[in-house]
């Protein structure tokens, strides 16, 4: 039996590239010798490569530029779906509906020119346009960087996953969407429209 089921599974680029995209803040997830280490952090895609950056202090730094493989999981819209709108509830049980976006790969450590790129990278998309521009604060941004250790994760292994309810009939489905709009989850109501049976 495959994990996850086969109809769950979208591999496509263009759902993991909007995935990652619009949904930047990642859980990335590695191990050493004492168990699993994982971060929250924002990452950046760039063609084929995610960038980010930890604390230098972050345990996982030690493993960046290594073989080791990491993970990094990328999540959006998810919710609650109660058995209630199935058409027969008495048959069911409450499940979650989501879409995430797997990356496995392996890391290198960017230079001082290229964490400064970077940097400005991921200011430039997340600040608001005419907010604050890293030239401002230049000189205090500079001494962080020893602080902070920027780093490329190649993308060698993608999984892109799609649980929104496409077991169940168009009726079902409906009333999902509808429950879920009404509740003010139109992010995930709409994904469910972009695969939903008619």
């Amino acid at each position: 039996m495959s994990y996850p089921p086969p109809y769950y599974v979208d591999d496509s680029t263009d759902y993991i590239n909007r995935i990652i995209d619009t949904h930047g803040f990642a859980l990335l997830a590695s191990s050493n010798v004492d168990g699993p280490l994982a971060t929250h952090l924002p990452m950046v895609r760039d063609g084929e490569f995610l960038y980010g950056h930890l604390a230098a202090n972050n345990p996982m730094t030690a493993f960046i530029g290594t073989s080791m493989i990491f993970l990094a999981a990328f999540h959006g819209p998810h919710d609650y779906i109660s058995p209630t709108l199935y058409t027969n509830p008495e048959k069911s049980v409450p499940t979650w509906d989501y879409v995430s976006v797997h990356v496995h790969g392996t890391t290198r450590m960017l230079s001082a020119e290229e964490s400064v790129d970077r940097m400005a990278e991921l200011t430039e998309t997340y600040e608001p346009e005419g907010g604050w521009a890293m030239e401002e604060a230049a000189k205090y941004a500079s001494r962080l960087f020893s602080n902070i250790l920027y780093f490329e994760m190649r993308m060698d292994s993608l999984r892109g996953i799609r649980k929104l309810s496409q077991n169940k009939d168009a009726q079902t489905q409906a009333r999902i969407i509808e429950t879920l709009r009404a509740e003010g989850n139109d992010a995930l109501a709409d994904e469910i429209e972009l695969i939903r049976k008619r």
